[in-house]
């Protein structure tokens, strides 16, 4: 078995701040701008990739005289973090899980989003947290938690579920995500869920805003949220949150459906005399499994066009264990898969969907597979600027292939039965397809140009970097995993056939385990208080009722972030 990447994910994270040095081709002299990337620390406490706090990274894409860029990276602290970082420290392990039993604590772990200059980082069962993009720290939660209709109340862990990917509107000058409420079906269900979706909107500072949706019926949750001119749209994920099996604890026993359910929501609705009242939806459903998505932001009437990247045969709550054995030859899997997550068992297509936002009637479908070297879908890169969104040109959709020494047994069986499949069962590949970045004219969905990474390394979320300065198409970032190291890739936006034109690494730089991305041109420090939401106040003294030697650790942490 060569070894790989991903059998190193779950190496202990560390913190850098450091230069980076060009290690092949020339850095692009028009090259600006920031490159973030976000992902979950190592080792976590259970045994899964996916319950880690956050670590941030930036690099300073801009070279210096010297010619080099440059890369910080920060473990993210915010009150819940220190709080269960404190508790860990100080209590046994089953006072922790008895403290924590019946919560979600957020660990802002999965994704960062810019309204403007302001940097929010995200985490699906939490509220996004505003970030200094200069200093990497935080100043405050979006929200304070009264202000949210749809909380789980726990004395210091509250969950408060929102969405990993908001999305900024230049006309609302706002951004929109979600809350949703979650019960198992029955009130006691192990493997059914059902959740309440309010449609959350935030100006940029003071409170939220909210409306609720009761046409909605969540089974799986929101990941990302799209808007248009006239419309936000909420699509279900491929996201199976069996009760019993959530994070790691305990196996999975149902897959997630096979299809993606569509909620549209008409802006004109959305007005501050309903805020707080229920709003209509209209609903569509597309065979297979949503993973990401995003839209025009111009239409044509109410036909809206939706870009879906498919997760067919892919599980990312599904961790692995001792016990798995390999889907091809039967072994045992290797031990640094546990608490991983399986290869996809299924190719990973790509889709552009016209729908009418009054009706949810699929218009129009283009569906783009590529068995032969795409699977395993992660992120989109897009041009994220105004002048990009209204018709999308091009969108970089980053995979992260296909790995037979990595794919086992119980995952393939759970997803055999799809009736979407793109690949059947026994015709699974018994070669490896490497982790890949491509990318797409959207009109069609062509591939306009690909890159696969070496066998042994995989790319993580691309970042599309326009040319602010100069009349090319810009280019495209990937941090690249090796096993031993980390390297920042650099591709001439549509002629990724042609390699890397930049190569930037530093010694001893191996990045953890990251996922989601993002670009901003200028960073801007976070000043004033009209954002600040005091972490005491959401506590609202609950905290107070706990043991005192739980007091003791909780209040200083109170006390620093109040």
């Amino acid at each position: 078995m060569k070894d790989h990447a991903e059998l190193h994910v779950t190496e202990p994270s560390r913190e850098y701040d450091t230069p980076l040095d060009v290690i092949h081709g020339t850095w692009p002299a028009n090259l600006r701008g920031h490159a973030f990337i976000i992902g979950p620390t190592q080792p976590t406490a259970v045994p899964f990739v996916w319950v880690g706090p956050g670590i941030v990274t930036r690099v300073d894409l801009e070279a210096t005289a010297d010619r080099r860029p440059h890369w910080i990276s920060k473990f993210v602290v915010t009150p819940e973090i220190a709080v269960l970082g404190a508790l860990a420290m100080t209590h046994e392990p089953q006072e922790l899980a008895a403290l924590a039993a019946g919560s979600a604590p957020c660990l802002t772990n999965t994704s960062m989003h810019f309204l403007g200059p302001q940097m929010l980082l995200t985490h699906d069962p939490g509220r996004p947290a505003l970030f200094d993009p200069v200093s990497l720290t935080y100043r405050s939660y979006v929200g304070g938690l009264a202000a949210y209709p749809a909380v789980n109340e726990h004395p210091l862990f509250a969950n408060c579920w929102t969405t990993a990917h908001p999305v900024e509107d230049p006309d609302e000058g706002c951004m929109w995500w979600c809350n949703q409420h979650y019960r198992p079906l029955g009130g006691r269900s192990l493997t059914d869920a059902e959740g309440t979706l309010h449609i959350v909107r935030w100006r940029g500072n003071g409170e939220i805003d909210w409306w609720a949706a009761p046409g909605a019926r969540i089974m799986q949750g929101i990941h990302e949220v799209a808007c248009t001119q006239d419309y936000v749209i909420f699509c279900e994920v491929g996201f199976q949150p069996e009760m019993g099996a959530i994070a790691g604890m305990g196996q999975r026993t149902k897959p997630h459906m096979p299809w993606t359910d569509i909620y549209l929501v008409a802006k004109r609705d959305l007005t501050d005399a309903r805020k707080g009242r229920s709003v209509p939806v209209s609903h569509a459903r597309v065979p297979r499994e949503a993973f990401h998505q995003f839209a025009d932001y111009e239409q044509e009437g109410d036909d809206i066009v939706l870009y879906v990247a498919h997760s067919n045969g892919q599980d990312v709550n599904f961790p692995l264990d001792a016990n798995d054995r390999l889907w091809h030859s039967k072994e045992p899997i290797p031990k640094a898969m546990i608490a991983y997550m399986s290869s996809p068992s299924d190719a990973s297509p790509v889709a552009r969907y016209v729908i009418d936002g009054r009706t949810g009637e699929i218009k129009h479908h283009t569906v783009c597979s590529r068995p032969d070297r795409l699977w395993g879908a992660q992120l989109y890169g897009r041009d994220v600027r105004p002048q990009g969104i209204g018709r999308h040109r091009y969108a970089w959709q980053a995979y992260g292939g296909y790995r037979p020494d990595m794919l086992v047994e119980r995952q393939v069986q759970m997803y055999a039965g799809n009736p979407y499949r793109i690949v059947d069962v026994d015709q699974l590949p018994e070669d490896p397809i490497p982790s890949a970045v491509s990318c797409h004219r959207l009109d069609d969905l062509e591939v306009v140009s690909s890159y696969a990474f070496p066998e042994e390394a995989y790319g993580q979320s691309p970042i599309y970097a326009p040319d602010t300065v100069g009349d090319s198409e810009g280019w495209v970032l990937s941090f690249v995993q090796f096993p031993d190291r980390t390297e920042l890739y650099v591709f001439d936006a549509t002629e990724l056939d042609n390699g890397p034109v930049a190569i930037a690494s530093a010694p001893g730089l191996k990045q953890s385990y990251q996922v989601h991305s993002a670009w901003v041109r200028t960073l801007t420090p976070v000043e004033g208080s009209h954002h600040f939401q005091p972490y005491a106040r959401d506590l609202a003294g609950r905290w107070e009722s706990l043991p005192a030697k739980t007091k003791a650790v909780v209040k200083p942490v109170i006390d620093q972030f109040s």
